[in-house]
């Protein structure tokens, strides 16, 4: 929890300012928090000039603007980034993996209320894979009706189209009989508590930051949306992990080495960008 040294503090207020949960107050100079009602995003001890606010009593340091990348850097960052399907075998070192993971609390996000779970044991891994197997055979299964396929046609375009791309992806799935080509080092599955707003979005930004502090140490991510609504429904999965009653997974990437390295930056692409929504 955020932690006040008030020998430190002068009372400048720039951080019950802040503090977007107003859960902070000052009163002869003395400040007072809360913490029943403050999230964790940790503004106050970012902003702190006399560095007075910890976080459980681990002094902060100043930011090195002298490291920053700058906009050259990060647009090679960001344009590189992929998802990764194929790994190679090299693991990963454990250190690295839990380093990966605490990047992810650093994420802006509605709730931190969050737990990491990694697994690298094969034996749970082919679990997970034998779990999804299950689920993608029916739904090839089902999408080969011509029936369906004429019904998409006659709705939208739009749907005919993502009907048959799904179809294709699938139908190699099937015949290869394994949901991944290649198996990751290791699956990173966020948990949370169900009841928790906002937990699946706030752990899509945990794992955005994961993703990205990944590729700086020359490993690849698969993002694996969907994939948890799968492993969620199985409860010999969810007793496997561990999971209590109403804890849910999350967030769920595919981690490690990849096995082919990406040569060039795809130029050209461009988002729809409109001002002002509708104009007349």
């Amino acid at each position: 929890m955020v932690i006040i040294n008030n020998g430190k503090c002068n009372g400048c207020k720039i951080c019950t300012d802040i503090c977007h949960e107003h859960c902070m107050d000052i009163e002869n100079n003395l400040i007072t928090i809360r913490h029943n009602q403050c999230s964790t995003c940790g503004q106050c001890i970012a902003i702190c000039p006399q560095q007075a606010l910890t976080w459980d009593s681990v002094q902060p340091t100043a930011f090195n603007k002298e490291v920053l990348p700058s906009d050259k850097q990060v647009d090679e960052l960001l344009k590189e980034r992929r998802t990764i399907r194929d790994f190679s075998d090299r693991k990963i070192d454990k250190i690295l993996l839990e380093e990966i993971i605490n990047y992810g609390i650093y994420a802006p996000a509605h709730s931190f209320d969050f737990r990491a779970i990694i697994v690298d044991d094969g034996k749970i891994k082919d679990l997970i894979d034998k779990i999804l197997m299950q689920v993608t055979f029916r739904i090839y299964n089902l999408i080969r009706s011509v029936i369906l396929q004429k019904i998409a046609r006659l709705i939208s375009p739009v749907l005919e189209a993502e009907y048959l791309k799904a179809k294709s992806k699938l139908s190699v799935v099937v015949e290869r009989n394994t949901v991944f080509p290649t198996f990751p080092s290791a699956f990173i599955l966020i948990i949370a508590d169900k009841r928790v707003p906002f937990s699946l979005e706030s752990a899509q930004y945990a794992l955005y930051n994961m993703n990205l502090y990944s590729q700086t140490k020359g490993l690849g991510c698969r993002n694996l949306v969907g994939n948890q609504g799968i492993l969620n429904k199985n409860k010999s999965f969810r007793k496997r992990l561990g999971l209590k009653k109403n804890e849910r997974i999350r967030g769920m990437i595919g981690i490690g080495y990849p096995k082919f390295k990406f040569k060039n930056k795809v130029q050209g692409k461009k988002m729809s960008i409109q001002w002002n929504g509708i104009q007349n």
